[in-house]
């Protein structure tokens, strides 16, 4: 009893709080939650960067005792539900406390908001140009293929540098482990970030060059940025603004396959004319990911963009998956104040 109790106060003690942060601006959000909670949290969290493998799979071991241990239980169905009750209603609350509270801060379209006329086709066409030409220029003579270790050491100085820069401060190394090939590839999902762990994850079917912009991104969510145009757009500053050929290739190739996306997308006809006059080593590149990624089709093609899509929706989102695609315009402001090179 006084431990079903306990549990009883916990988790009064964290709604309570949540109801709290709940009420509070945009603005008081991010001087309590974002400069002072989550900052706290990921403190709190640093013994799990230690862990060499992925503490999901602890998760997952405790849930499945958990339920092994109420399946056999010999207490009455009613206090049993009560139990799940319990934990589903912390699971809920500790989701907002250890990370679902970031998306009230303040926007990202607040901290860098853009300033350039809404993009046309003309603009389209020639952003399409200057992706390319990014693309070409970067391409190093030979691309190394690092372990996804090894990219989090290059690219984490370089995540917290730009993450800082836009007011996104949390200590700690937050890192990004791998999950076997095809788990998340085949939901049509690259990585995610689990708050419970305090660390991200990435599929590692994924290609060479597709690693070290994702592994960026990812690890944008982990210091605190919720925005997925937003994490793109850090996650290239990361990639393209450093020393490294083959993080920096990742970073334009990941820019230059958005581009392409929304231009094949308006013009088709004109895409593929395009992408006929690339040089050849850079369509063996394309090729050579869109062979990687169609090792591992989609299970359910449709769903995972419908609950993912309401999910963002739900969390205040503006475009739900469409955020994703905000790069483009976060890359050409920062392209007109410098913050990018310019390959025009």
């Amino acid at each position: 009893m006084s431990l079903s109790l306990s549990y009883k106060n916990v988790i009064a003690v964290f709604i309570l709080l949540c109801i709290v942060l709940f009420l509070l601006s945009p603005g008081q959000t991010e001087v309590v939650y974002g400069h002072f909670i989550f900052p706290m949290i990921r403190v709190i969290l640093i013994p799990f960067s230690w862990i060499p493998f992925p503490v999901l799979y602890i998760l997952i071991a405790i849930l499945l005792y958990g339920t092994f241990k109420l399946i056999t239980s010999k207490q009455k169905i009613m206090k049993r539900l009560a139990w799940v009750a319990y934990a589903a209603t912390l699971f809920f609350f500790l989701f907002f406390l250890m990370w679902a509270y970031n998306y009230k801060r303040t926007d990202f379209a607040i901290r860098f908001p853009i300033t350039l006329p809404k993009i046309d086709s003309s603009s389209l066409a020639a952003e399409m140009g200057i992706a390319s030409e990014a693309l070409i220029k970067s391409r190093p003579i030979r691309i190394l293929d690092y372990k996804p270790t090894e990219i989090e050491s290059i690219i984490r100085p370089f995540i917290k540098k730009y993450c800082s820069k836009f007011n996104y401060s949390a200590p700690g190394n937050v890192r990004v482990k791998t999950l076997p090939a095809g788990t998340l590839l085949r939901i049509k999902t690259a990585g995610f970030y689990l708050p419970y762990a305090g660390e991200a994850y990435i599929d590692l079917g994924l290609h060479t060059i597709q690693l070290p912009f994702t592994q960026a991104h990812e690890m944008c969510h982990g210091y605190g940025v919720t925005d997925e145009g937003a994490c793109n757009f850090i996650a290239y500053l990361a990639t393209i603004n450093q020393s490294d050929s083959t993080v920096r290739y990742s970073g334009a190739m990941s820019y230059y396959r958005y581009v392409a996306g929304e231009y094949r997308y308006h013009f088709p006809g004109a895409y593929q004319q395009f992408r006929s006059h690339l040089p050849e080593v850079i369509l063996m590149d394309l090729d050579s990911i869109n062979k990687q990624i169609l090792k591992y089709p989609d299970i359910f093609p449709a769903l995972r963009d419908k609950v993912y899509d309401k999910y963002l929706t739900l969390l205040n989102v503006p475009g739900g998956m469409s955020s994703y695609d905000k790069i483009i315009d976060y890359v050409r402001e920062a392209r007109s104040v410098g913050l990018v090179p310019r390959w025009d």
